[in-house]
């Protein structure tokens, strides 16, 4: 464990040499967080509430939305592609650690440093803007922590299982961007799936991707009642479960097929 607490510490620092990157990276999640939300305010205009959501619900629903989005970063994805490209996965698979639970302490130290140094940032900006985005009750707060969380185990792996396809392909780089658009598209990151057409709706309900960020973000807001919130809960569990088996079966095939390139 100690070795991992020191990994996730090893990338709080890395990340803290790359300043530049960092206030470029909070400056364009500020300026689309106040863009979303002014877009929202100016399509609900009057009306009281849709799809059983009010103005001021969907601000909330936009700002938290982005605030996870500071901690959604999936390193994994280009540490396993860099990895595998420049050969170094093979000294890195005989180490006596867990190459995977290493590339996910590593995210850990991420979402820590995001913490101090996005998401707190961008909460003061959004607390400025659009005021303080509470939660619709104490116990639904705790309920979409549980679900944060669930949510978080979803995208972690399902990337981690996604970025396995480096094993056997050349250069991923323009897939990672295109699977980054598409996951936040389906999982209500940006439009909340309610303003689907009804078929689509209830097909992407059969996909992980709305267990990330839409099922936490409607717990957040009060859509749903405790009761209801502890059926999601399970949902998600059952969601993360599953695709804990299907990265395990893949991570079992690609170990055993190891293609480096370079090196």
């Amino acid at each position: 464990m100690k070795a991992y607490i020191y990994v996730a510490k090893m990338r709080i620092q890395t990340m803290m040499a790359y300043r530049v990157h960092v206030w470029t990276f909070l400056i364009m999640q500020c300026l689309l967080m106040a863009a979303v939300g002014f877009f929202w305010r100016a399509v609900y205009g009057g009306t009281e509430a849709a799809h059983g959501v009010s103005g001021d619900m969907m601000i909330t629903y936009t700002v938290v939305s982005m605030l996870m989005s500071s901690l959604y970063y999936m390193g994994v994805e280009d540490r396993i592609a860099d990895a595998v490209k420049s050969g170094s996965i093979a000294t890195d698979m005989i180490k006596p650690i867990n190459l995977f639970t290493l590339y996910f302490a590593e995210d850990i130290g991420n979402i820590i440093f995001n913490l101090f140094f996005s998401t707190i940032p961008m909460f003061i900006v959004a607390l400025i803007i659009f005021g303080l985005p509470v939660p619709a009750s104490t116990e639904h707060f705790w309920l979409f922590l549980a679900s944060f969380v669930l949510g978080y185990g979803i995208n972690w792996t399902f990337s981690a299982t996604f970025a396995l396809l480096a094993f056997s392909a050349i250069d991923l780089g323009p897939v990672f961007s295109i699977k980054y658009h598409f996951v936040n598209m389906l999982s209500g990151s940006i439009i909340p799936l309610w303003f689907f057409p009804e078929w689509l709706r209830n097909a992407l309900y059969f996909l992980p991707f709305v267990y990330m960020y839409q099922e936490p973000l409607s717990i957040y807001i009060g859509k749903y009642t405790p009761e209801e919130c502890l059926i999601k809960l399970g949902i998600q569990a059952v969601w993360f479960a599953g695709l804990m088996v299907v990265f395990a079966f893949a991570q079992n095939r690609a170990t055993r097929r190891v293609l480096v390139q370079g090196g």
